[in-house]
């Protein structure tokens, strides 16, 4: 079915990884956006001051109507709205929310995801940290079709992204945001012009990228350095990888790997100082550039150590 009239859309999103998509949503004359669905108003930060997500921001800004829920798939109110906008199709990025038979089946083109993976690796919530934690050179975006099952339905096109040695997840997810934006347009056009070719993942070769936790984040100096710089690298802002230093919380934020063998010192120690913090690990050593104490701002390593009176053979934990 070609499709020649003005395609709406209801846009399901909800942190600044969404806004490219949405904005790009907005600026495509083809496309009609009746309102943008979002998640609740909730604390956030030191102050725990109310903020409301990101893309209720932009869409506040072009005056598109903004409907928010705790849950929709318990939302009659919600629900019956989006019915009555009469939406042709519904896209979900980063929505935060498992839709239910009843919301999938609103749209008579059905819900379309933009999801930060190559599935059918990285299934999840935090498909772009798990993919930095594991060391993948190579991550990219998925536009599929939504169905039931977590990210598990047909995929229309992929879109593929590099991981730089040092990039972070903050780095990565912006960079991938923008990608996304692009993607969800290229497939739309696909819909549109009927020309949509859905293809069922390989069910075989399924990863996980699951809710992250805190403790996700303690370092453990018996890995190689490898797994400790790319732990540090992917678990930016939150939990972010952290060590214990004299009793306290320290957290790590850059590191670069040094590939020299160490023979002296023990695991965890530092062994040498200068503009960063050079500490031992299971296979050689890591550099510190930037870290943070407890309760105190992010300093560099070696305003670090003068503040703290750190030596060389004091040891994190």
């Amino acid at each position: 079915m070609v499709l020649l009239y003005l395609v709406k859309i209801i846009f399901l999103g909800t942190p600044e990884f969404a806004v490219p998509s949405l904005e790009a949503l907005l600026n495509t004359s083809w496309i009609s956006v009746l309102a943008l669905c979002t998640q609740t108003d909730k604390e956030a930060g030191r102050g725990q001051k109310i903020q409301e997500p990101p893309v209720k921001k932009l869409a506040n800004e072009k005056g598109i109507l903004v409907l928010q829920t705790q849950k929709i798939s318990k939302d009659e109110e919600i629900k019956n709205k989006i019915k009555e906008l009469k939406p042709d199709l519904l896209i979900t990025c980063a929505f935060g929310q498992i839709l239910n038979d009843e919301v999938l089946n609103i749209a008579p083109l059905g819900v379309i995801n933009v999801h930060a993976s190559l599935l059918p690796k990285y299934r999840g919530a935090a498909p772009i940290n798990y993919a930095i934690l594991n060391g993948e050179k190579e991550t990219g975006i998925s536009i599929m079709k939504t169905e039931l099952g977590l990210d598990s339905g047909p995929v229309l096109i992929q879109e593929k992204c590099p991981i730089e040695e040092n990039e972070t997840s903050a780095e990565l997810t912006k960079k991938m945001s923008l990608l996304g934006a692009k993607a969800l347009l290229k497939g739309l056009e696909l819909i549109r012009d009927g020309k949509a070719n859905f293809i069922e993942q390989d069910h075989e070769k399924v990863t996980k990228a699951p809710t992250l936790k805190k403790e996700l984040g303690k370092i453990d100096w018996n890995k190689s350095s490898l797994e400790i710089h790319n732990q540090v690298r992917a678990l930016q802002p939150w939990p972010s990888a952290y060590s214990t230093f004299g009793g306290k919380v320290v957290k790590i934020w850059e590191t670069k790997i040094n590939d020299e063998k160490l023979a002296d010192g023990e695991i965890g120690s530092i062994v040498e100082i200068k503009d960063y913090i050079r500490v031992k690990t299971q296979d050689s050593s890591i550099d510190i550039y930037k870290l943070q104490p407890e309760n105190k701002k992010i300093l560099n390593g070696k305003d670090w150590v003068n503040g703290a009176r750190v030596q060389i053979g004091n040891t994190f934990s």
